[in-house]
């Protein structure tokens, strides 16, 4: 049975322009019904409500809250000698607490679609994709650890949303009893459209928060809190394998191409021939990818832990029509 997936990268307030995209595709193209959400950092919210339907809601989240509502800031150099991590997030972590509520996180066990929330593990470096309802599994590049409780789905959704330095890693409690800590799930290993093809996925929904060609920014570097917001936000709001639904389509096509040759040529029996214990083509079928993103970058600043009304509701209303140029071109 094909199945579609919404995979969302990560970017802090950037999240608004995801919403924005979400809020035309749910009311402009009800027919769309995704089997599979992926989230990582600010994502990690927006991915399980966009599950539940809560459009409002997130529409309301992302214009309504400010940098205070998430973070604090000013306490940067007080923490800095003891601490891991310059600003504290204690006002996300209630946030989160509030938005999911025990009855949501019933819903999601209860939802016959799948959603993963992204953390990456400070201690093996490797991407889990935590799930209310998934089973566990332990694949090549990632791991599936499957939530049972509420309590350790919020640490894995703070986790996601946790950029490195700037804010604490979080421990989730069902983990085993060795040191696990996990941050935000970005970057080049955040992979979620191999999720999606493992999970069966034939149609990806890809909402990414930066544009394909990086703008130059009229800023002058001056200290070394600029500089680093720089280089996380560059390291964690990353999404890799866009190239891999092409890689698979192509493969497949020249695949086909040549079993028609050997039967044009009077081999028998071709499907034989591909039938090795090794084929990373076995059952992959054609995917179609639809990539919804900004053209310019998105004006955000301290690496998008910026959280201002007012942009975000530009960044909201850009998604929306990003949203509809992708769908007219269909």
């Amino acid at each position: 049975m094909a199945t579609t997936a919404l995979v969302i990268s990560g970017g802090g307030s950037r999240g608004a322009f995801a919403v924005g995209a979400l809020k035309y595709l749910y009311t402009q193209h009800p027919p769309i019904a995704f089997d599979l959400f992926c989230g990582t950092g600010t994502s990690a919210l927006i991915a399980p409500l966009a599950a539940l339907g809560e459009i409002n809601l997130l529409e309301k989240l992302f214009t309504s809250n400010s940098t205070i509502d998430i973070v604090n800031t000013s306490t940067m150099m007080q923490r800095f000698p003891q601490n891991n991590s310059l600003y504290n997030a204690t006002a996300l972590t209630h946030k989160i607490n509030n938005i999911f509520t025990d009855a949501r996180f019933r819903a999601l066990q209860q939802l016959q679609e799948e959603v993963f929330v992204a953390g990456k593990c400070l201690q093996t470096n490797r991407t889990t994709y935590f799930s209310p309802r998934s089973n566990d599994a332990v694949k090549k590049d990632y791991d599936i650890v499957s939530l049972h409780d509420n309590y350790t789905f919020r640490e894995a959704v703070l986790a996601s949303c946790s950029m490195p330095v700037f804010m604490p890693p979080v421990e989730v409690a069902s983990l085993p009893d060795h040191v696990q800590q996990f941050t935000n799930g970005g970057g080049a290993h955040y992979n979620p459209i191999q999720l999606a093809i493992d999970k069966g996925a034939t149609t990806i929904y890809a909402i990414l928060l930066t544009p394909e060609i990086p703008g130059e920014e009229d800023l002058h570097f001056k200290n070394l809190l600029d500089i680093l917001e720089r280089q996380v936000d560059h390291t964690t709001n990353e999404m890799a394998g866009l190239q891999l639904s092409g890689f698979i389509n192509d493969s497949l096509t020249y695949i086909e191409a040549v079993k028609n040759k050997m039967k044009a040529a009077g081999i028998t029996a071709v499907d034989d021939y591909f039938d090795v214990p090794v084929n990373p083509f076995h059952e992959k079928k054609a995917i179609t990818l639809h990539i919804i993103r900004p053209q310019q970058a998105l004006d955000v600043h301290m690496g998008g832990l910026e959280f201002v009304p007012a942009a975000m509701k530009e960044m909201l209303e850009a998604g929306e029509r990003s949203a509809a140029e992708i769908m007219r071109g269909k």
